[in-house]
């Protein structure tokens, strides 16, 4: 802002200097003008007025008498008196000897003089006073009328310009003017400066990203005016970056939290932007992703093809390919250019959809109607075939008719809780079975449970231990909880042999409470531990079978465990037993 305003002072003074030196030679040059023509016209009168008091003195023989007339004129004045006769003699001169002087008779203003004017004037240098003069020169009339001689005035022409002293009064008034016009100049452009310094201070705030910046000063006119528009435009544009940075922060939010992985890459084909997601699917950090080719980040081969053709033919791109690194998986891609900053040049955003676990889910319902429609035939084909062969004739005898109606009310009777338990894990699955909930102490509901198991252990001959490690009572469903418990432990006998031992553990955390239910049974092989939550999984499918089980219960108990806002997990090795943990919170 000094700058502008030493500019402004700069450029006020020059225009003023020049005004003033361009009036100070007007103004010399009219002066000058003024005198030379006003001492001119005294010059005329002085020499007029000799002129006249000579009249008649010249007889044009003896001119002693106007010579001494000279004498007392020259003597109230400093102007060159000089008589000259009609026929050029210098008769008479106050500053040199006429002797001396050569013939005037072709002088300038003798010559007007001789031709008839009134009087004769003339400006030159004089060849015996070697100075620049201005001559005047009158006629002097005899009696007769006629020119006897002719009077001359000369005066310097240094006398006839404006006075030094006058001069320098004009010089010293420019210089003085000069100094008052720097000094209002510099007041008016420190005055005019301050507010456009404030306004430029601003601004730069503005252009820094400073938008609470406000001119807070008091200009004048239009300056003021300035202020105020510029502090409409930073809060206009204060606004409009707390809109941007609100939007941007929600779009942020929206990104980061979807369930699609998201990146950005620019004409260059460098990422510019990642969602955890797909931080997550690509196995790398932000920091080593940003920055970086997507040719160095991506492993698929698939997925930087798909790229590639979008850079290539600038047209949206989707299918279906598989991840290897850094774990199988099944992701959907979809791939849309978008128009960037610059003209001509293309961005792309990536969308990773990871379908895993959609395709996981999609084949277990194939599974579960396969394996359902298996389980269900089985009974429904025992029921048909013995009922076709009691209507055949075997219902005649009574010892056949009372075995075959035994296995059809066996068979309905395992129907009836296979589809009773798919039933219920539709439910548990859609979570439309409510909670009771009330205070349970779990221990007691552990004992309740070895009751409903307790002729199965004396038929094995097997034993069950309840260690309460500490005394817990739960908030929750009593009904729900014993559903876990039978499931668990049922299993428990139904897979361990005969005099095995079956341990439920109760303990608790600060904030969880774990049952622990262990036998040492036939255990379960590491390569099934991964799928005993499945529906109609089986490890051991006959023996399941001949236990009377529907192969949903392990999925019962994982859903109603779910429900109640805890975890199962199972622990086992081959052939030396299996232990079940539930977790839930108090």
């Amino acid at each position: 802002m000094k700058q502008l305003q030493l500019r402004m002072l700069a450029t006020f003074v020059l225009i003023f200097a020049l005004f003033s030196v361009a009036f100070g030679i007007f103004l010399e040059t009219v002066l000058g003008n003024y005198t030379r023509s006003l001492h001119s016209e005294l010059l005329v009168e002085q020499t007029q007025i000799v002129g006249t008091l000579l009249q008649n003195s010249a007889d044009g023989s003896d001119w002693t008498f106007v010579e001494k007339e000279l004498d007392k004129i020259d003597s109230f004045t400093e102007d060159r008196i000089t008589l000259v006769a009609s026929d050029g003699v210098v008769i008479y001169d106050s500053q040199l000897t006429a002797v001396n002087l050569e013939n005037h008779l072709r002088r300038e203003e003798i010559q007007e003089v001789l031709s008839g004017e009134p009087y004769g004037t003339g400006q030159r240098k004089s060849e015996s006073t070697n100075e620049e003069l201005y001559y005047v020169a009158v006629p002097i009339f005899d009696e007769s009328g006629t020119i006897a001689a002719v009077i001359r005035l000369s005066r310097p022409l240094s006398a006839l310009t404006v006075s030094q002293r006058i001069e320098q009064s004009l010089y010293v008034f420019i210089l003085l003017a000069l100094a008052v016009a720097f000094v209002l100049t510099y007041a008016l452009t420190k005055r005019i400066g301050r507010p456009i310094d404030a306004v430029m201070d601003v601004a730069k705030k503005l252009s820094d990203h400073q938008y609470d910046a406000r001119y807070k000063g008091k200009g004048f006119g239009d300056f003021q005016k300035l202020g105020e528009t510029v502090n409409e435009l930073a809060e206009s544009l204060d606004n409009q970056m707390n809109e941007i940075k609100q939007n941007d922060e929600r779009l942020t939010g929206l990104i980061n939290h979807l369930v699609i992985g998201v990146m950005l890459l620019d004409e260059n084909k460098e990422i510019t932007m990642v969602n955890p997601v797909m931080q997550e699917i690509l196995s790398e950090s932000e920091e080593s992703l940003i920055g970086q080719s997507y040719v160095e980040a991506v492993s698929s081969y698939g997925l930087s093809h798909m790229i590639e053709r979008a850079y290539t033919y600038r047209e949206p791109q989707n299918d279906e390919i598989y991840f290897y690194y850094p774990k199988d998986r099944i992701v959907d891609v979809n791939i849309v250019p978008i128009t960037s900053k610059k003209p001509g040049e293309m961005n792309l955003i990536v969308l990773l959809y990871d379908i895993s676990e959609i395709r996981r889910l999609e084949k277990v319902r194939t599974d579960f109607v396969a394996n359902a429609s298996h389980e269900l035939r089985t009974p429904v084909t025992a029921l048909k075939g013995f009922a076709e062969t009691l209507l055949d004739g075997a219902m005649e005898d009574p010892v056949i008719l009372k075995q075959f109606l035994e296995i059809i009310l066996a068979e309905s009777t395992r129907l009836n809780l296979l589809v009773n338990d798919i039933l219920e894990l539709s439910k548990l699955e859609q979570r439309q079975v409510p909670l009771a909930l009330q205070q349970v102490n779990i221990s007691e509901a552990v004992l309740a449970t070895f009751q409903l198991v307790d002729q199965k252990v004396k038929e094995k001959n097997m034993t069950l231990e309840l260690v309460e490690k500490d005394f817990v009572t739960l908030h929750t469903d009593p009904n729900r909880l014993k559903q876990i418990l039978a499931n668990l432990i049922n299993n428990a006998v139904v897979y361990t042999q005969a005099g095995g031992h079956i341990t439920v553990t109760v303990e608790k955390t600060a904030d969880q409470v774990h049952l622990h239910v262990a036998d040492n049974g036939i255990g379960i092989p590491e390569a099934d531990l991964g799928r005993v939550f499945e529906r109609f999984y089986r490890v051991d499918k006959a023996r399941s079978r001949n236990s009377g089980g529907t192969g949903l219960g392990l999925s019962i108990v994982k859903y109603l465990v779910e429900n109640m806002n805890g975890t199962v997990t199972v622990a086992s090795k081959q052939g030396n037993g299996t232990t079940f943990t539930v977790t839930l919170p108090i």
